[in-house]
């Protein structure tokens, strides 16, 4: 009797053993099927984020092109009006300074 209590005391801690081993191998298993799949998963994140990052910056130049375009116009005629008024002094501003020119010449 003492024997096979022997025998099946030492067939249990194999048992043990290789059950042991196991859990050790599956637990190596598990834990880089997380490593693999949180890399991939900070990948994934990176990816959209920096694709909506990419979204945000072209809304808001197309947002910013769209509120400058009528102020731009809006200097565009205002430069256009006063290049029409100083066209039209143009002739009196180089009568004025003729006239200065040739009175201070005369002057000396």
């Amino acid at each position: 009797m003492t024997v096979e209590l022997v025998k099946s005391i030492k067939e249990a801690e194999a048992k043990a053993e290789e059950i042991v081993r196991e859990a050790r191998q599956e637990a190596r298993r598990i834990q880089q099927e997380a490593e693999a799949k949180a890399e991939s998963i900070i990948e994934e994140t990176v990816s959209s984020a920096e694709k909506e990052a990419r979204e945000l910056v072209e809304k808001a130049q197309n947002e910013a092109r769209s509120e400058s375009e009528p102020l731009k116009k809006e200097r565009e005629d205002e430069i256009a009006q006063l290049k029409e008024k100083a066209s039209a002094n143009m002739p009196e501003a180089v009568k004025l300074l003729k006239d200065k020119v040739v009175k201070t010449d005369a002057d000396n």
